[in-house]
């Protein structure tokens, strides 16, 4: 079975890491402080800081749909950016702030320890590993905690994890738990009547206007980057990791979705999933991403599965429609989401400062706080390179 612990080390081996072995904790997965960071951000594992563990993951939330989706509005949650009990806006996750908070984080190698958790069996060993780690040679901020539930129940983040994988050495854009809707959504158009209930894609990869950008300096390129890690860009030097590349690219709209199962009992699910996302027209590809599924019989849904303990991919046989004005809407919330996610590099006060310029500018007032929709407003009129130019 893929999901068992031999399985596994054997997926991370072929994906390049070390597996190391250490005398009390046994097998564990050496990586660095940046994939640390991109596996807790989409599994949940939890950082050993302390006895109750510490994750990176809804950290960098921003908003909860997107605004095709919301008759053109930007719907605000709190992640990045919190608020207080006024609805002022406050510093959040910002690069700055976890910087301070959990330093260990963003240095030093990493290392991913399975613990497998027999079904029926309490979750809550947080406690129990953290003291085992401290008997090791290994400092417990370094280790990062992945559950392993027989019942499979951690089995799909970890799915999430892999195709994020596949797609970043692709050089896309990834995400994972997509901002899409959760309520009704009337479609427009010639679909006019059909209502769309519910529905969270699993993953996504995807570029926009602005992935010419941020190839410009560097943060995409031959790799991409998980949008959870855009806010903290600055802590892992990903504005100086690499020259930028030469070779202009043209990025286009493109986006492609997946829905993960852990196994071909899940593949109906997920089929009737996809063909909810289809139908918007905003996805150019959608895949099923189980790994025992190498064929989900759906010529316009390709296939992201394991064979042999690698990842491997089946693109889609067939093309699916899209809305030209639903992606030109979509594009421009795109851009205006990862603007949102950059500025987790700066700080604070100076935040508040581009919110008083871009305010003045338009002969508004000065105010003692600021709330989501004075930055929502900001951001939306301020230029990505005018965020970057202030890292």
């Amino acid at each position: 079975m893929w999901s068992e612990k031999d399985c596994l080390l054997d997926i991370f081996t072929n994906l390049g890491f070390k597996v190391y072995t250490e005398k009390i904790l046994g097998e564990i997965v050496e990586i660095s402080p940046l994939e640390g960071f991109l596996f807790s951000s989409i599994t949940g594992a939890e950082y050993m800081i302390n006895e109750t563990g510490v994750t990176m993951k809804g950290r960098s939330e921003v908003f909860i749909h997107r605004s095709v989706f919301q008759e053109g509005a930007y719907i605000y949650t709190p992640g990045l950016f919190n608020r207080d009990i006024n609805g002022n806006l406050l510093e959040g996750n910002s690069s700055f702030h976890l910087l301070k908070k959990y330093p260990a984080v963003f240095s030093g190698h990493k290392y991913i320890l399975i613990e497998t958790i027999p079904t029926g069996r309490s979750s809550s060993i947080e406690k129990v590993i953290h003291n085992k780690i401290k008997t090791s040679s290994i400092s417990p901020e370094n280790i990062i905690l992945f559950k392993n539930f027989e019942s499979g129940a951690s089995l799909e983040p970890l799915l999430e994890y892999f195709a994020c994988k596949l797609f970043i050495s692709k050089g896309y854009l990834v995400e994972n738990q997509v901002p899409w809707f959760q309520q009704s959504f009337s479609m427009a158009g010639n679909r006019t009547g059909i209502k769309l209930t519910g529905g969270i894609p699993d993953f996504s990869a995807f570029h926009s206007f602005i992935s010419n950008v941020l190839s410009r300096v560097g943060l995409i390129g031959n790799e991409g980057i998980l949008l959870n890690v855009l806010p903290v860009a600055r802590n892992f030097g990903l504005f100086s990791r690499t020259t930028p590349s030469k070779t202009v690219v043209n990025y286009k709209y493109e986006l492609i979705i997946g829905e993960v199962k852990s196994s071909k009992n899940g593949l109906d699910q997920a089929i009737n999933q996809l063909r909810k996302y289809s139908s918007v027209g905003l996805a150019d590809s959608l895949y099923t991403i189980i790994p025992d599924v190498l064929d989900n019989g759906i010529p316009e849904f390709g296939e992201i599965y394991l064979d042999a303990n690698r990842i491997n991919i089946n693109i889609p046989k067939r093309t699916v429609l899209g809305n030209n004005a639903f992606k030109r809407e979509d594009s421009e919330w795109i851009d205006n989401y990862i603007k949102f996610l950059l500025l987790g590099n700066l700080q604070f006060n100076k935040i508040v400062e581009m919110i008083e310029i871009h305010r003045k500018k338009h002969f508004l007032p000065k105010l003692n706080h600021y709330q989501s929709r004075h930055l929502i407003d900001m951001v939306i009129n301020t230029d990505p390179m005018d965020i970057l130019n202030n890292i």
